[in-house]
């Protein structure tokens, strides 16, 4: 639904206005999720992070029909919550389970599984909608194939495998829940989060990372057609799953060192989006000069308007890997990542509701929108480029880690922790 902005709605702005309930909800909730799941363990929390949603996809298919806003409200309640649980927690799996030297490989695939469903989806939703040749909503049918595929999230969340089931190349068992923590500990463990300088410099990241993704959907529903805005979603989900592997592959790549990766990721990524900006900007001000009328995907400025559509799409899913495999190298313990991810995930959600609030108020033009979502952009890159001049270079054990097999490790080194296990890799090679 994200792709085809606005949910979908004719107009973005009830939709927009309800999504900031959401985020509030996952701003006070998400580190709760973390604490919790450090606890019982993060396969649970994902569990119960797939229930909200359903009724979300159901209220916006009864609004688009009847109107039904109280639904569209009491939707964005339990979307919020089970998002509280769900981002952090499946972030957290992303990149705790893996080994340290799989980690960009690893979160690359998670971020690209999301897009699968998003292809499945929007290419179903362009089925249904291929003869919407005018600007409005999507077809109502088109929540209800929605709600199905959403409905699997609880059965397919059940087949995840606890830590103690895992089988890594290096023979070893990331450690997340432990029966002897206490929600206290755990408590004291994750405001330490807030004292450590490598996320307090990946907040500001994360909440600006979500702001562009607002303007994106207020200027699909105002310019595409129903077809034109379907087809883009299905195009954008092909090009994000793309751009994830790619940045996955590159970011776990031995061939240059890590400190380089990262930096020089971040650089590029920096040009890409003052490029996307510029042209959204260009563009922008030409559109609201003199309007394009609605675009479908026959008309002349179709291949402009999806061009940067794309464009901003593939530096967004490639800043969302990089943003955490740079957390993933700062966080080599696994039982920490769950505490961290609350924190910046809490931060996404920050940024989320304040982009929703500005694209929910009418008088808010898509040129405001854009130029708030551009500011806010360039505030947090002094504070990212610090992050990214943190990132330490491999160990000798990492470079040989993704080459075991995992045979010949003991109990004993099944129960070192990655940090511990590096080390002791390297000792026993050399």
């Amino acid at each position: 639904m994200n792709n085809l902005g606005a949910g979908g709605q004719a107009e973005p702005y009830v939709v927009n206005a309800v999504n900031v309930i959401t985020f509030v909800i996952m701003v006070f909730f998400s580190p709760l999720a973390s604490i919790v799941g450090n606890l019982i363990g993060l396969k649970w929390i994902v569990v119960f992070g797939t229930l909200g949603y359903v009724p979300y996809s159901a209220a916006l298919y009864c609004n688009s029909l009847w109107g039904t806003q109280w639904f569209l409200i009491f939707g964005a309640i339990t979307c919020g919550f089970s998002a509280a649980a769900l981002w952090p927690g499946e972030a957290a799996i992303a990149v705790g389970y893996p080994e340290v030297a799989r980690r960009g490989t690893c979160i690359s695939i998670w971020m690209a599984l999301g897009k699968l469903g998003s292809i499945i989806a929007t290419a179903i939703q362009l089925a249904i909608n291929k003869d919407g040749d005018r600007t409005g909503a999507i077809a109502p049918s088109t929540y209800l194939v929605l709600v199905a595929i959403q409905c699997l999230g609880l059965p397919l969340s059940l087949l995840i495998a606890p830590p103690d089931k895992l089988i890594r190349k290096d023979g070893r068992k990331p450690v997340f829940a432990n029966s002897q923590r206490s929600f206290m500990l755990q408590l004291k463990a994750f405001l330490a989060q807030f004292k450590r300088r490598e996320v307090l410099l990946l907040i500001p990241a994360f909440i600006t990372a979500q702001w562009g993704v607002t303007y994106q959907g207020n200027y699909m529903a105002a310019y595409f057609t129903v077809r034109a805005r379907t087809l883009s979603g299905f195009l954008i989900a092909i090009v994000g799953a793309i751009s994830n592997l790619l940045a996955g592959w590159w970011l776990d790549t031995k061939h240059l060192r890590r400190t380089t990766q990262a930096r020089w990721s971040w650089y590029f990524l920096l040009a890409l989006f003052t490029l996307v900006w510029i042209w959204n900007i260009v563009v922008q001000e030409r559109w609201q000069r003199e309007s394009p009328g609605e675009i479908d995907w026959s008309s002349p400025s179709f291949g402009e308007g999806v061009a940067i559509f794309i464009l901003y799409r593939i530096a967004y899913e490639t800043v969302g890997v990089w943003l955490y495999w740079v957390l993933g190298t700062f966080d080599v313990e696994a039982d920490t990542i769950a505490l961290s991810m609350g924190v910046l995930r809490s931060g996404e959600s920050v940024g989320s509701a304040l982009s929703y609030a500005v694209g929910s108020v009418r008088s808010a033009s898509l040129m405001t929108n854009l130029i708030v979502s551009v500011v806010g952009f360039y505030v947090a890159v002094p504070a990212t480029t610090w992050a990214s001049l943190l990132v330490k270079d491999r160990l000798p054990g990492e470079l040989h880690g993704s080459d075991s097999d995992g045979e010949g490790f003991g109990q004993a080194d099944r129960g070192q922790s990655d940090a511990e296990q590096v080390e002791v890799n390297h000792n026993s090679k050399a």
